[in-house]
């Protein structure tokens, strides 16, 4: 690491909540102080979609009008929640702008989820208004729709986007991750939380210069100064942690511009690289596939990609040996984080991640990692175990229940399953119980399974991912109807799509008429089921729905 790197990323300790923690040196104090750059960059692009092309200044004048008539109109004030349940667009941006400046909280919500799930996402967090497609019946809070952000945003009012100071121990946004039950809840991130992550991203980037540096030969100061402004293709929703930190805020940090695409088209993808000159595309193995299968792809000027991480599940050695034939002067990284730890866990960058691709990469300087057994005690090198993260990167908890995540000391179970070498790089040998993660989106399996046992001739069922080339997992749901019964599969897709996100709704579904295996406690015991139908993946089983 260069001088100028470790001057710049320097770090300190401080105590909150009774517990001392490593802190950056110079960072900013409350979120609302990354918007100053409405006015630094103010003459640079910030988003092209579609056929719209914003500038820094046109996006803080429509976010500082949005604000003036939250603040005005709906008594929105500092440490309000304010729902928004907009897709990928200008208007969520100027959304998540307007409140946050006004020190209110933005409550990010899957703009795909059900009207139950909004409901409850919205009621369970106490949402003074929130923004959405449309109205939906049964919600009490306001709905601002896209229609009434231009109104507003269209007046020739001027206004001056308030910065409303927080403190950092304050929320600064709420972001939904499902538990095991299936009920979404809401972790709370602080303004010191997510400036952390955001500096911690900014110092992967430095990372990423660094080993772009080594490749052209040339010192890092030289090419720091050199490398433009970053142009990233925007695909990862921005209710997620990847959508909103990695890219999205990080941006603005950088004066970056945004290319948003709010549907996934590997040719439109590909066009847009081109025409825009983007230089950084993080995305999921899904979608890195599917570039690379672009039967034109060869027709496409991509000289202009330096950066490449893939996200959202492990990566295929593969896919990764594919990666980097195709785009050689990339420089290709990966990590494990998760929505309380404000995202990055771990980083692989460049070189370390090509060398051993089966690593996570090693825990970031900010965060504590351990690998505990089953009783709590911490476990040595290369033994498998829960993995155990505390920092000041995670979460104050979670908004919707009372429910205390933390232990006395303030370390985080994770859920996951894996273990640290010799190097302290972490490895992830299983994910969360009963999560599927396919096309890099979560799915809790319970969920699933609740949605299917709603048929009133299902007697169990058990929802599990099995490997796919390119969702790297597919959902498979197995039910078994009660005796005498008959359980058709078109039955439950339909049920599944009555009351589950699109993404949720199984791939496939098997219907046997044996009851599911069990363990001793009377779990169902979903490793045999996979053992079962590893054995039988050379037929198409009877009554299978693809």
């Amino acid at each position: 690491m260069t001088n100028d790197i470790k001057k710049q990323y320097q770090i300190r300790e401080t105590s909150f909540g009774g517990q001392s923690y490593r802190v950056f040196k110079d960072n900013y104090h409350h979120l609302a102080e990354v918007f100053r750059c409405f006015e630094e960059y103010a003459d640079r692009e910030l988003v092209i979609y579609q056929d719209q092309r914003l500038s820094y200044a046109d996006m803080g004048l429509r976010a500082a009008r949005l604000a003036a008539a939250l603040e005005n109109q709906h008594n929105v004030r500092a440490g309000s929640r304010i729902g928004i349940g907009l897709a990928n667009s200008p208007h969520w941006l100027t959304a998540f702008i307007a409140v946050s400046a006004l020190g209110a909280i933005p409550v990010l919500i899957n703009s795909r989820t059900t009207s139950a799930d909004l409901a409850y996402c919205l009621e369970s967090t106490g949402c003074q208004l929130w923004f959405g497609e449309a109205a939906v019946a049964g919600i009490s809070a306001l709905c601002l729709t896209r229609a009434d952000i231009d109104l507003i945003t269209a007046s020739q009012s001027q206004a001056k986007l308030p910065l409303v100071t927080r403190l950092p121990e304050d929320e600064a946004i709420l972001i939904f991750t499902s538990g095991t039950t299936g009920r979404p809840k809401a972790a709370i991130l602080t303004h010191l939380g997510v400036l952390t992550a955001l500096k911690t991203i900014a110092y992967s980037s430095a990372l990423i210069t660094q080993d772009m540096a080594r490749q052209y030969d040339m010192d890092y100061e030289t090419l720091a100064k050199l490398k433009p402004p970053p142009v990233t293709l925007l695909i990862f929703p921005l209710f997620h942690i990847s959508g909103c930190h990695a890219v999205f805020l990080s941006a603005l940090l950088q004066g970056g511009k945004l290319i948003l695409m709010d549907k996934w088209e590997p040719l439109a993808a590909m066009q847009l690289m081109q025409a825009e000159k983007v230089t950084s595309f993080p995305g999921v193995p899904t979608m890195h596939w599917d570039l690379l299968r672009v039967e034109q792809r060869d027709q496409f000027d991509l000289s202009s990609l330096t950066s490449l991480s893939v996200g959202g599940q492990a990566t295929p050695p593969a896919l990764l040996a594919a990666i980097h034939q195709a785009y050689p002067q990339a420089v290709i990284g990966t990590g494990y984080g998760m929505t309380e730890a404000n995202g990055t866990v771990t980083l692989a960058v460049g070189k370390q991640f090509l060398d051993n691709p089966t690593s996570a990469g090693a825990p970031i300087s900010l965060i504590d990692t351990e690998i505990r057994d089953d009783s709590g005690d911490r476990l040595g090198t290369n033994a498998i175990g829960e993995i155990h993260v505390r920092g000041s990167t995670l979460m104050a908890g979670y908004a919707n229940t009372d429910v205390n995540p933390f232990d006395e000391n303030g370390w985080f179970a994770t859920g996951d399953i894996g273990y640290l070498d010799a190097d302290n790089q972490l490895y992830i040998v299983d994910r969360r119980t009963d999560m599927v993660i396919s096309g890099g989106e979560n799915i809790y399996c319970a969920e699933v399974e609740q949605a299917i046992d709603l048929h009133p001739s299902v007697m169990e069922s058990a929802a599990i991912g099995r490997p796919d080339e390119r969702l790297g997992e597919k959902l498979i749901a197995v039910v078994v109807p009660l005796p005498g019964k008959t359980v058709r599969t078109q039955e439950i897709i339909d049920l599944c799509s009555e009351h589950l996100a699109k993404n949720k709704i199984p791939k496939t579904v098997l219907i046997r008429t044996d009851p599911l295996h069990r363990i001793a406690s009377g779990k169902i015991n979903k490793r045999m089921i996979r053992q079962e139908l590893d054995q039988q993946q050379t037929t198409t089983p009877q009554g299978a729905q693809q």
